[in-house]
């Protein structure tokens, strides 16, 4: 047995709930015990007093030959283990005479438990000497004293095994709870041995392993699916840091390049005032692009660390759409597009009205960029309160089906896209504000074209926030 069972603190609680839990067991039994004791008594004592009441109405009648005929005549054939003795200052009393006899007495009579050989005067090696004896003596105010016992020793039997019983109920059940403690933290162990070799295994480079859970849905298996769920957002995040790191070395270092052969360049002859502004203006623009895509990298970083959840408010959603429905409706005819608005309902929301905005521009930005002269744009808000969608829809090229869960993260940008501005963080800046809000990104076909829908369930939210 692994000697770490015994330092377990299921085995602890175990033993000390199995300790309290026989001792209540003991007190119930040894009351128990000590009731049926007390009724043994009793219902021995009430025959006593019933033999006792009798001769002692023979006493006070005066008759006491018919008292001693009637103690020697139960003596000689009473087969209940009871025997009479009457004595006088210390004298048995063997016959009577006429003589007269106090018509009231007083008497003061005691019942006690006693070996017969302290009762009656027998060999020091009777077998019956050690018998049990009830007893009850009626000492009476002329110095008599009337001894009535009984043998006890079915009684007496039957108490030492209910005693026995009560011992070995008591014994039982802290066995059987120690086992009980051992099993259980014995299950507790193997539980507990599982994750410290996912852990393990994890710790040694194995990300994808998860904890095991069963099938009986009990609390450990509660925490394993939160901790399963912890060590795939861990696992998103590493991955996530990889490609960020991967595509910053690919997607900077042309920018950086032509910025320094730029520089370089103009500085190895002469030239004009104009020439020397040209490109310090190109080099600012290319710097001023590096340090966009570093604000949203940052941006980015501080929606999933939750950092931006101080500014959150009630937001009226279809006026915000509305406002930037206005905006992007004069860009888009700029580009000669058509801007379709369908805006069917005003939920409430609880969120951040800034980056929410900013989630919607991204959207309705790569909408305009990526639609065809003459194409269409739309921007539909439907729902209530509890859930609504916001949808931004166009017939550009869309984006293929294998391809959509990938540009969701930092810096993918697809093939036929490279040659176009942009950083690829725009659509992952948008899927961080729809986790930091509870909400879903969808990017589904619009045949041709793309459908991006934000789902939100305010109720939720709310409450999450309060």
């Amino acid at each position: 047995m692994n000697i770490r069972l015994f330092s377990t603190t299921a085995f602890r609680l175990t033993i000390i709930y199995a300790a309290l839990f026989s001792m209540f067991s003991a007190v119930t039994l040894g009351f128990i015990y000590w009731s049926l004791r007390d009724e043994i008594e009793s219902q021995v004592d009430a025959r006593l007093r019933l033999e006792t009441d009798f001769l002692v109405n023979l006493y006070k009648s005066g008759a006491l030959t018919e008292l001693l005929d009637a103690i020697q005549q139960r003596n000689q054939v009473d087969t209940y283990g009871r025997f009479y003795y009457l004595e006088s200052e210390g004298s048995e009393i063997t016959d009577g005479g006429e003589q007269e006899w106090p018509l009231r007495i007083k008497s003061v009579r005691t019942h006690s438990t006693k070996p017969m050989g302290e009762v009656v005067d027998l060999p020091a090696d009777s077998p019956r000497s050690v018998l049990p004896v009830r007893v009850a003596q009626t000492q009476f105010s002329n110095g008599l004293k009337l001894t009535i016992g009984h043998e006890i020793s079915d009684e007496k039997a039957l108490l030492d095994y209910t005693f026995a019983l009560v011992v070995g109920a008591t014994i039982i059940t802290l066995i059987f709870a120690i086992l009980g403690g051992i099993w259980m933290s014995m299950s507790v162990l193997t539980r507990i041995a599982s994750v410290n070799k996912t852990a393990g295994e994890i710790m040694s480079g194995a990300f994808s392993r998860r904890i095991p859970v069963t099938e009986r849905r009990d609390e450990f298996d509660a925490i394993a699916v939160k901790i399963n769920q912890m060590l795939t957002r861990i696992e998103d995040l590493m991955i996530s840091m990889q490609q960020v790191t991967n595509n910053v070395a690919h997607d900077l270092r042309s920018p950086l390049t032509r910025l320094r052969n730029r520089l370089e360049v103009t500085l190895l002859e002469n030239r004009s005032d104009d020439e020397y502004r040209n490109t310090i203006e190109s080099s600012i623009s290319e710097a001023d692009g590096m340090i966009h895509t570093f604000n949203a990298m940052l941006s980015i970083a501080r929606l999933e660390a939750g950092l931006d959840k101080t500014e959150w408010q009630h937001v009226h959603m279809g006026e915000l759409a509305a406002e930037l429905s206005e905006l992007y409706g004069a860009v888009a005819e700029d580009a000669d597009l058509q801007f379709e608005e369908r805006i069917t309902s005003n939920p409430i929301f609880y969120g951040n009205r800034h980056l929410l905005a900013q989630a919607i521009t991204n959207l309705l930005d790569n909408a305009i960029k990526y639609t065809r002269v003459n194409g269409l744009v739309g921007l539909h808000v439907s729902g209530n309160d509890n859930e609504f969608k916001i949808t931004i829809r166009d017939n550009g090229p869309g984006i293929p089906r294998h391809e959509r869960d990938r540009v969701l993260q930092r810096f993918v940008r697809l093939e036929n896209e490279r040659k176009s501005p942009g950083n690829g963080l725009g659509l992952s800046l948008v899927q961080a504000v729809a986790r930091m809000h509870g909400a879903e990104l969808k990017l589904t076909d619009n045949q041709p074209g793309l459908i991006a829908t934000l789902g939100f369930r305010s109720r939720a939210i709310d409450q999450a926030a309060a």
